[in-house]
């Protein structure tokens, strides 16, 4: 909320409405609203009830106020139950509030979009029975006991979520359950600072990392390693010129930047994979004349500019003895040399309390070499946890995925969650060239199975569908498979999580299939609990869903009788002339640009599912009023790239999600923005 209780209800009694003038405590109203207005000291399950009359109408109208989308939800039975068949029509969708009305901009701006219901009586006697009948409801729910609407998870639940929803592409999931984690408690601040400049750099959000007050704190706090490459790699990208690789004139800008970013540079960034993050190192390695440093970067294979490597090979010339001749750059923590044992009598005659004090001290396990032996690691009880560095290292899991996915068969549901800690690092390192489409499969049906189906548990199913989909299953495979997911839809496919049940629909629909019959059927039953509820889906997902079902020849009709209920008021709204949308998935493209030729033809909309940034894409970057990014965790050069180059007045939205559901929600709140 970002006004308080006072300013809001001092705009929401101004003229025009005329129920309490000038908040006089003095009028009649004052001591009838009172009731509806204790809401405002917990905000818990009982919603805000607010009047509104006008000059001329014959009855006023009433908002229901509700706390937040889920409490909206929540309170769709009471009311109809309340007022639906005596005071007033009540077809229990939530009002579109118009933000050129002043009375409905400050609910707006009070709760948000999507927390408020508008009852209209026919007329004062109509009015008058449904204030009853909510003041009778009000003291009802003032009088149950209060509720918990979820069991609190586990920090150790939320971080491990975090991650998953980051490896997904979930912007908004991952900014909420930072927010959570942060509000749970168990995480220093200090942490909680290193996970938010983390998913920062992953969105590419330089300009607001940069300028984070904290960045001077985290900076000598010795970060992780993927924090550190998200600041150096955010401040390089704020720096570059026209010679990317002009280390000399880099070096003049990082002397004069607010922040000593250098105390980040040391040698296990020459392991980095990120290319921004290699050149920011060897722009520190020039300024300190580090020459073991500059030779340790020039043994990474990345594909760095030019110009920078040769700089460093000037700086490492002049005595230093080439890497061959010294210990293998990338192995930082060589094992000591054993000293030798000593012969004498004090070594024989060791203190027994000694010796036994040593056996007592518990073995850390083993580090596993692979994804096998940290699956392995998990079956004998040990508690490993992944890092990036470690994964790095192992090769891909497609390279082993049939032991990986017997390995999951294995082991005991009782693991599930441990198993689980590995999730967002498995996406992350799944290599498109070859899929590890079995372990995806197991990681689903673990899934389902253990009722993991939050919305950051959809992301993920989406992204594992989308590797399983990708690995070209045989038929039987694609059919069982889709037979499990269309099984548990009444968990998964809801209005309440309308975009991600379209996500992965139309995943299945754009993907290759290996049995069009499975596929029809799969999504005519994934997506008919949303049709038969459509009345309560905006225009833009009805759109996708639309066409989803089109491409199978459903024939499903997705229209709703009259005027659009959710659609905004029907006064004009500025529309950008020019849309950027962003994804690695060319089908979530196609999808979109087409939802939006049907919606909204007069915006001229281009796509790109580059990797790499060029001259085309800078040209549309910057034509752009509005861009839209669905982003990964493997963060590519090319959306780094856009938001680089984007006008500062051009908003940017993010998808919370890979799938064209998601892109489009996304969609909708970027042309609210821009309207705005």
């Amino acid at each position: 909320m970002t006004v308080s209780d006072d300013q809001f209800l001092e705009t929401f009694f101004a003229a025009p409405n005329n129920v309490w003038p000038n908040r006089d405590a003095l009028h009649p109203s004052a001591a009838y609203l009172k009731r509806f207005l204790r809401a405002l000291a917990q905000k818990g399950e009982v919603p805000l009830v607010l009047p509104r009359k006008e000059a001329g109408w014959p009855a006023a109208e009433v908002y229901v106020v509700c706390w937040s989308r889920s409490h909206a939800g929540r309170m769709r039975g009471l009311l109809n139950a309340w007022v639906e068949h005596n005071w007033c029509d009540f077809d229990g969708r939530v009002a579109q509030l118009c933000k050129d009305d002043p009375i409905e901009a400050s609910i707006l701006s009070f709760a948000g979009s999507g927390t408020t219901y508008r009852l209209r009586p026919p007329n004062p006697g109509a009015h008058q029975g449904l204030f009853r009948a909510l003041g009778r409801m009000i003291n009802a729910m003032e009088q149950r006991p209060s509720r918990v609407t979820q069991l609190p998870r586990p920090v150790g639940r939320l971080l491990r979520d975090f991650e998953t929803s980051l490896a997904s592409g979930q912007a908004l999931t991952s900014l909420e359950l930072l927010k959570t984690i942060e509000q749970s408690g168990g995480v220093s601040h200090e942490n909680i600072a290193f996970l938010r400049l983390r998913r920062l750099g992953l969105l590419g959000a330089d300009q607001e990392l940069l300028n984070s007050q904290l960045l001077g704190t985290i900076v000598s706090a010795e970060p992780p390693r993927l924090v550190r490459e998200a600041i150096l790699g955010a401040w390089y990208r704020s720096e570059r010129g026209d010679v990317p690789g002009d280390l000399q004139s880099l070096g003049d800008g990082l002397r004069s930047f607010g922040v000593d970013i250098a105390l980040l540079v040391d040698e296990t960034l020459a392991h980095t994979t990120e290319v921004d993050a290699w050149v920011a190192s060897a722009v520190v390695a020039m300024v300190r004349g580090d020459a073991e440093l500059a030779d340790r970067l020039l043994g990474s294979e990345l594909a760095v500019p030019a110009e920078a490597r040769q700089q460093l090979e000037v700086l490492v010339q002049g005595g230093l003895a080439p890497a061959t001749e010294r210990e293998d750059l990338f192995d930082l923590d060589p094992e000591p040399e054993l000293e030798p044992e000593s012969v004498g009598d004090g070594a024989q005659n060791a203190d027994v309390d000694d010796e036994a004090e040593m056996e007592a001290l518990p073995v850390a396990p083993a580090v596993p070499a692979s994804w096998t032996e940290w699956l392995a690691s998990i079956a004998d009880g040990d508690d490993v946890p992944l890092s990036v560095e470690l994964v790095e290292r192992w090769a891909p899991p497609g390279e082993s995925d049939a032991q990986l996915a017997m390995a999951i068969q294995e082991l005991h549901v009782s693991l599930t969650e441990r198993l689980f800690t590995g999730l967002g690092a498995f996406i992350d390192a799944d290599d498109p060239s070859k899929p590890a489409r079995r372990t995806a499969t197991e990681f689903i049906l673990r899934h389902l199975l253990e009722d993991h189906l939050t919305p950051s548990d959809l992301g993920a199913i989406t992204a594992l569908l989308a590797i399983f989909l990708r690995g070209a299953p045989d038929a039987s495979a694609y059919e069982q498979l889709l037979q499990d997911l269309a099984g548990f839809k009444g968990r998964w496919s809801s209005v309440d999580t309308a975009a991600a049940a379209i996500d992965i629909a139309d995943l299945v629909v754009c993907a290759p299939a290996a049995s069009n019959e499975a596929r029809r059927g799969f999504v005519a039953s994934a997506l008919e609990p949303l049709h038969s509820l459509r009345h309560r889906l905006s225009e833009s997902l009805r759109t996708v869903a639309a066409l989803a079902t089109a491409d199978l020849e459903l024939g499903w009709d997705w229209t709703v009788r009259g005027a659009d209920p959710l659609a905004a008021d029907n006064s004009p709204r500025v529309l950008p002339k020019s849309i950027l949308l962003y994804s690695l998935d060319s089908g979530v493209l196609a999808r979109a640009k087409s939802a939006l030729a049907i919606l909204h033809p007069s915006i001229t909309v281009h796509v790109s599912d580059a990797k790499v940034g060029g001259d085309a894409l800078r040209t549309h970057t910057r034509n752009a009023e509005l861009i839209v990014l669905a982003t990964r965790k493997a963060t590519h050069a090319a959306s780094l790239f856009i938001q680089a180059n984007a006008r500062e007045e051009s908003p940017i939205r993010y998808a919370d999600g890979s799938g064209s559901g998601s892109m489009m929600r996304a969609i909708e709140d970027g042309l609210q923005a821009f309207s705005s």
